[in-house]
C-alpha cells in the first residue's frame, strides 16, 4: 500500500511540475493578451470623464423614453411622443455649460419661432382649402398642398441661408427645420384651424420638453463647465510645453554625437528617407516637432474657450481677467518654445543650401566636399557637448518652474510633505543642510528666488561655448576677455574666417538656442511671480462668486447675432467639413464695387440698398440655402401630391426629409466616402435598435436599459471622434426614434398610433423601413451636394487654404506694424488698453490663434483624403500639405520676429552687464532696418487669391531677396558686429532676428513655387504652337537630357 501510495505520489509530484509550466505558458499567454488589452483601451482614450460623458450623453432620451410610459406623458403627447427623445438628443447636453445656455437659447427661440410660422402656414392652408373645395370631407386639397409646399421652401431656403451666414446656429436651424418638416407633412391633411392650433401646441409642447430635459441633465448631471474645460487645457498647455522642452533635451543631447543634417538613415548616405507621409525625420527630430504640433493645436482650441469662459457665473478662485493673464503667459512662453523647436528646421536648411542629402549628379555647379559636410557635423558635436551640462540644467530648471506654476495655479496638485516633528531628538540636533533647500521646490514660497538665481547663472554656459567656437577657429582669447571686451582692439577680430558664411551661420544658429533658452527662463520667470502673487492674494485659497461684469455679458448677448468665428460643439461635423469656421474681417468677405461709386444723392442710397436684394441672392450663403430647400422639396413632393400623399404618410418618409437636413453641411462637399459612413452609420443603428428590443426578450425595462446603454455607446463618437459627429448623431437619433416608437405604441395601443394615418409595423419590419427611409434622405443630400454644380471637398479644401493664406498676410501686416512701432517706439503704455501697442497685441494674438485652428483643420481635413475615391486626376494632395507646412512656418517664424524685435528695443533698461555704449548704438542702427517688408504682404495676398478662385498667377512673379542684415548693419558701423561683442544680449537677439527672416523668405519661395503648381502662371511670350504643347515638349526634351540641378530646374519653369 506504501509503495502504491509512493509512487502515486511520484506521478502526482511530475502531473504537478508540468501544471506549473502549463500554468506559466498560460500566464504569460494572459500577459500578453492584457497588454494589448490595454494598449487598445489607452487609444481608444476610454478614461472616467469620457466613459461618465459618454453616460451623460445617454441620459436624456432614456428618461424621455422612460417618462413616455407615465399616464399623464402619453395622454399629453400620443403620436409624437418620440420627438421628445429626439430633441432631447439635439439638446446636445454634453456640451459646457456657458456654450451649452447659448445653444439652449437660441433653440427654443427658434422653435417657438417655427411654431409661429407652421400656425401662420396651417391658416393659409385652410382658407386655401376653404375657396377652392366644396367637399369638406375631402382630406386631399391640391390649393393647401401647395401652399404647404410654398411655405415649406421658404421656410428652409431662409432658415439654412441664415445657417450658412451665422455658424452659431447650426443646430438652432437644425431644430426649426424638423419642426417645419413635420408640421408640413401633416399640415396638408389638417382641415381646421382649431385642429391646427391643437397639432401645432403639440409638437411644441414635445420640443420644448426634449429641451427642458436636455437642459435639466446638463446642469444637474455632473455638470460640466466650460470654465473646468479651460482649466484642463491651461494644464494641458503647461503638460504639452514641459513634454517639447524634454523632447529638446534629448534632441539637444543627440547633436553630441548624430549627424545633425541628415533625417534618417538610408542605406545610400547621400539620398534621404522617404516615407509614405514625405521625408523621414530622425527619431528625436520627430518627437520634438510632435510636441510642438501638440502645444499650437491646444492653443487654438483654449483661444475658443477662453472666450466662454469669461462670460460664465461660477463659484470657483479665478476671474476672468485671471484667466485672460494667465493665457497671455502661456503664450509667452509659446513662442520661445516654439523657436527652439525650429532648429531641426534651420539644420535642414543648411542641408538644402550645401545640397548635402541630394543624390550626387554632374553638373555644372560645384557642390560642398564630403569634408566639409563631416567638419560641420564634427564643430557642432564639439559645441553641443561643451554646452550639454549648462543646457541640460537650464532646462531641468525651465520644467521645475512649468511645475512650480502648476502647483500655484491649482492645476495640479503638490505632492505631500512630510509631517514636522516625525523626526528623531538626534536629526532635530544635527539638522540635515541639504533638507534646508527643500523650501526652493516647486511649489515652495522660495521658489522664485531660486529660480531667478539659477536661471543668471546659465548666462555663464554662453560664454563657456563661445571661447569653444573662438578657440576652434584660431581665436585665443583673454581669460577676461568677456569681462572687459574692450581691452582687446576690434582689429584682432578682423579675420576672414568669422566673415564667412559657414562661420557666422553656425556662430548664430548656437546663439539663437541660447537666447531662446534664456528667454524662455525669463518669460517663465515672469510666470511664476505670477503664479505666486496670485496665490499671495489670497484668491486661489478659497472660492468665490464670479459674475462677468456687464460689459461682458452685453458683448456676449451682442456677439450672438454676429457674424463671429465658431468652434467644433456649434456645429453639426462632417468628415470633410470646416470645424473651425473663422471669420477673416470686413476686407475678406467685401469687396469694393468696380461698377458703382458710392452713393451720394438720397435716391442713390435707396437704389443702394436694393441692390443687396440680387447681392445676397448669388452669396454663397443663398446657394445653399437653395441646395438644402430643393433636396428637402424632392421628398416632400411625395407628401404633396394626391398620388402619393398616403404613401409618404404610412412609409414615413418624413424622417428622410430630416436627415437631408441632417447631412447637409455649409462647409462640408461632396464625398462618397462620407456618404458611405452615413449609410453604414444608419445600418449599425438598425441592428443595435433589433439588439436593444430582443436582447432583454421585448420588456419594457430591460429595452430602455439596453437603449440608454447603446445610446451612451454610441456618444463615443460625438466626444473623441468630431470629424465622424453627424455620422454618430444619425446613428443615436436612428436607434432612438426605432426603440421610441415601438415603446410609443405598446403604452397607447395600435388604435390611438395609427389615427395619423401611419400603419403599424413589429420592429423587426420597421427597422429595415426606417433604415430604407434614413438612407434615402441621405442620398438626396448627397445628390444635391454637387448638382447642379459639384461642392467637392477638394474645393473646400482649396478655399480653407486660401483664407489660411489670406490670414497669413494679414499676420505678417500685423507684425510689420508692430515691428515698426517698436523701432519708432510708438507703442506707449503696455498696462493700457487704449494704447497703440497694447492694441497691436491682441490683434496679433487673435489672428495667430485663428491661424493655428485654421492650420489644425487644414491638416486633418487633408489627412482624410486618403480615403476619398478619385474620379479624374489625383488630387494634388503633396503640394497642398507643402504649403500647409511652409505656412505653418512662416505663422512660426513671424511670432519670433514680433518676440526678437521687443527684445532688442528693450535692451540696456535692465541688463546692468550689458556695454551701454554699444548696446545705444546698435538699437539706433537696428532702428532704421527694414526687419519686415510690405511685398510679402502684397505676394500672400495675391497668393491667397490666386488659390481662392483658381487664377494662374501673374508672369515674372518673384519673391523678395532676404535683407541683408550683416551687410547693411557693417555698411552703416563695421565695428558693430565685430566678435569682440558676441557676448552682448543683444548680439544673440539679433541672431533670432536674422535666422527668422531668412527662413521666412525660404519658406515664401517654397509657397511660391507650389502654389504656381497649381494654379499655373500667365504667358504672354510668343508660340508657335499652343502653349500646353510646347510646355509638355520641353519637359520632353528636359527629361532626355538627364537629372538637372534643383536651380537649373527653377529656370526651366
Amino acid at each position: 500500500m506504501e509503495t502504491r501510495g509512493s509512487s502515486s505520489d511520484s506521478v502526482a509530484s511530475s502531473g504537478t511540475s508540468l501544471s506549473e509550466e502549463d500554468v506559466k505558458e498560460e500566464q504569460t499567454r494572459k500577459g500578453g493578451a492584457l497588454s494589448g488589452l490595454k494598449s487598445g483601451w489607452k487609444k481608444l482614450g476610454l478614461d472616467i470623464p469620457t466613459v461618465l460623458l459618454m453616460m451623460k450623453g445617454g441620459l436624456a432620451p432614456t428618461i424621455a423614453v422612460s417618462i413616455y410610459q407615465t399616464e399623464a406623458i402619453s395622454s399629453e403627447y400620443t403620436t409624437v411622443g418620440y420627438l421628445v427623445a429626439i430633441i432631447s438628443i439635439l439638446g446636445f447636453a454634453i456640451m459646457p455649460r456657458a456654450k451649452f445656455i447659448q445653444m439652449l437659447v437660441l433653440d427654443i427661440l427658434f422653435v417657438c419661432l417655427a411654431a409661429a410660422v407652421a400656425l401662420l402656414m396651417i391658416y393659409s392652408s385652410v382658407k386655401a382649402r376653404d375657396h377652392t373645395s366644396s367637399n369638406s370631407s375631402s382630406v386631399y386639397n391640391s390649393s393647401a398642398s401647395a401652399v404647404c409646399g410654398v411655405w415649406l421652401f421658404f421656410q428652409i431656403y431662409v432658415v439654412h441661408s441664415y445657417r450658412a451666414k451665422y455658424p452659431q446656429f447650426q443646430f438652432p436651424v437644425v431644430m426649426y427645420s424638423i419642426f417645419a418638416s413635420v408640421s408640413t407633412s401633416f399640415g396638408t391633411e389638417i382641415t381646421t384651424m382649431a385642429a391646427g392650433v391643437v397639432f401645432v401646441t403639440k409638437v411644441l409642447k414635445a420640443f420644448l420638453l426634449g429641451l427642458a430635459l436636455s437642459a435639466a441633465v446638463s446642469f444637474i448631471v455632473l455638470p460640466n463647465t466650460t470654465r473646468k474645460v479651460v482649466f484642463g487645457q491651461m494644464a494641458g498647455y503647461i503638460g504639452g510645453l514641459r513634454a517639447a522642452l524634454k523632447t529638446q533635451a534629448v534632441y539637444f543631447e543627440s547633436l553630441e554625437q548624430n549627424d545633425m543634417f541628415g533625417r534618417a538613415e538610408t542605406y545610400d548616405e547621400t539620398v534621404e528617407k522617404i516615407g509614405k507621409k514625405g521625408k523621414v525625420w530622425s527619431p528625436e527630430a520627430a518627437a520634438v516637432r510632435a510636441a510642438v504640433r501638440n502645444i499650437t493645436d491646444l492653443h487654438g482650441k483654449l483661444h475658443g474657450d477662453l472666450t466662454f469662459a469669461k462670460r460664465e457665473v461660477a463659484y470657483g478662485r479665478l476671474g476672468p481677467d485671471d484667466l485672460q493673464n494667465t493665457f497671455r503667459h502661456l503664450r509667452r512662453v509659446m513662442i520661445p518654445v516654439l523657436g527652439l523647436s525650429f532648429v531641426v528646421d534651420v539644420f535642414q536648411r543648411l542641408s538644402d543650401i550645401n545640397l548635402w542629402n541630394s543624390p550626387a549628379y554632374e553638373g555644372p555647379v560645384q557642390r560642398r566636399t564630403g569634408e566639409m559636410r563631416e567638419q560641420a557635423v564634427h564643430e557642432w558635436n564639439a559645441i553641443m557637448r561643451s554646452v550639454h551640462e549648462p543646457f541640460d540644467a537650464v532646462i531641468r530648471l525651465i520644467d521645475e518652474g512649468l511645475q512650480h506654476i502648476s502647483y500655484a495655479m491649482t492645476f495640479a496638485k503638490p505632492p505631500k510633505k512630510p509631517a514636522p516633528g516625525n523626526g528623531s531628538s538626534a536629526e532635530a540636533d544635527n539638522p540635515d543642510i541639504e533638507a534646508s533647500a527643500v523650501s526652493t521646490a516647486p511649489g515652495d514660497p522660495g521658489f522664485a528666488a531660486y529660480f531667478e538665481e539659477k536661471l543668471e547663472e546659465f548666462k555663464e554656459a554662453k560664454l563657456i561655448a563661445l571661447r569653444t567656437w573662438c578657440e576652434d577657429r584660431g581665436f585665443r582669447i583673454p581669460a577676461d576677455f568677456f569681462d572687459h571686451p574692450s581691452s582687446v582692439s576690434p582689429e584682432s577680430f578682423t579675420s576672414t574666417s568669422w566673415f564667412s558664411d559657414g562661420s557666422r551661420s553656425s556662430l548664430f544658429l548656437f546663439l539663437y538656442m541660447e537666447q531662446l533658452l534664456y528667454s524662455t527662463g525669463q518669460v517663465v520667470l515672469d510666470f511664476v511671480r505670477f503664479a505666486d502673487d496670485r496665490a499671495a492674494s489670497g484668491k486661489l485659497s478659497k472660492k468665490h462668486l464670479i459674475i462677468p461684469g456687464s460689459k461682458r455679458l452685453k458683448k456676449w448677448v451682442r456677439s450672438t447675432f454676429l457674424v463671429e468665428d465658431s468652434h467644433e460643439d456649434d456645429n453639426i461635423g462632417d468628415v470633410h467639413t470646416q470645424s473651425n469656421i473663422l471669420q477673416l474681417g470686413e476686407a475678406y468677405r467685401h469687396r469694393k464695387d468696380p461698377e458703382h461709386l458710392p452713393p451720394v444723392t438720397r435716391f442713390q442710397r435707396i437704389g443702394d440698398k436694393i441692390r443687396f436684394i440680387p447681392a445676397f441672392l448669388r452669396s454663397p450663403e443663398s446657394a445653399y440655402g437653395f441646395r438644402v430647400a430643393c433636396a428637402t422639396m424632392t421628398i416632400a413632393i411625395v407628401a404633396l401630391l394626391h398620388d402619393t400623399q398616403a404613401f409618404f404618410i404610412k412609409q414615413r418618409l418624413l424622417w428622410a426629409m430630416i436627415m437631408v437636413v441632417l447631412s447637409m453641411s455649409p462647409t462640408s462637399g461632396q464625398s462618397l466616402f462620407s456618404f458611405v459612413l452615413r449609410v453604414l452609420g444608419t445600418t449599425i443603428a438598425m441592428v443595435c435598435s433589433l439588439l436593444v428590443w430582443y436582447i432583454p426578450d421585448e420588456k419594457t425595462p430591460g429595452v430602455i436599459i439596453f437603449l440608454f446603454i447603446f445610446v451612451s455607446i454610441g456618444f463615443y463618437i460625438p466626444i473623441k471622434m468630431f470629424r465622424f459627429r453627424v455620422i454618430g448623431m444619425i446613428s443615436i437619433v436612428t436607434t432612438t426614434m426605432i426603440i421610441g416608437y415601438e415603446l410609443q405604441v405598446r403604452k397607447i395601443g395600435e388604435q390611438v398610433a395609427t389615427s395619423n394615418g401611419q400603419p403599424y409595423y413589429p420592429i423587426y419590419l420597421l427597422a429595415p423601413y426606417r433604415l430604407a427611409a434614413v438612407t434615402g434622405g441621405v442620398a438626396v443630400g448627397f445628390i444635391w451636394t454637387f448638382f447642379p454644380y459639384p461642392i467637392s471637398e477638394h474645393s473646400v479644401l482649396r478655399q480653407s487654404l486660401g483664407a489660411s493664406l489670406y490670414l497669413l498676410a494679414n499676420y505678417y501686416s500685423i507684425i510689420h506694424e508692430t515691428v515698426a512701432a517698436r523701432m519708432r517706439g510708438d507703442e506707449g503704455d503696455m498696462t493700457l488698453k487704449s494704447s497703440a501697442g497694447r492694441k497691436l497685441e491682441k490683434a496679433r494674438n487673435k489672428v495667430f490663434s485663428k491661424q493655428m485652428l485654421m492650420l489644425n483643420g487644414l491638416r486633418t481635413y487633408s489627412g482624410f483624403l486618403k480615403w476619398e475615391v478619385p474620379i479624374g486626376g489625383r488630387f494634388p494632395k503633396k503640394q497642398y500639405d507643402s504649403i500647409i507646412l511652409s505656412v505653418e512656418n512662416i505663422a512660426n517664424y513671424l511670432s519670433l520676429v514680433g518676440y526678437a524685435s521687443d527684445t532688442l528695443m528693450r535692451l540696456g533698461n535692465d541688463d546692468e552687464n550689458s556695454n551701454s555704449a554699444w548696446v545705444n548704438d546698435f538699437k539706433k542702427l537696428i532702428a532704421h532696418a527694414n526687419v519686415t517688408s510690405h511685398q510679402i504682404t502684397s505676394l500672400l495676398c495675391l497668393l491667397s487669391a490666386s488659390i481662392t478662385n483658381r487664377q494662374p498667377l501673374p508672369p515674372y512673379l518673384k519673391t523678395p531677396k532676404p535683407y541683408a542684415f550683416t551687410k547693411r548693419l557693417q555698411e552703416l558701423d563695421k565695428d558693430i558686429l565685430n566678435l569682440s561683442h558676441i557676448a552682448e544680449p543683444g548680439f544673440a537677439a539679433f541672431a533670432v532676428l536674422q535666422i527668422s527672416t531668412r527662413c521666412i523668405v525660404g519658406d515664401m519661395e517654397r509657397l511660391l513655387r507650389d502654389v504656381k503648381t497649381l494654379v499655373g502662371e500667365l504667358d504672354f511670350s510668343f508660340h508657335a504652337v499652343s502653349t500646353a504643347d510646347a510646355y509638355s515638349s520641353r519637359n520632353t526634351s528636359v527629361s532626355g537630357a538627364g537629372p538637372l540641378h534643383p536651380s537649373e530646374r527653377d529656370k526651366l519653369d
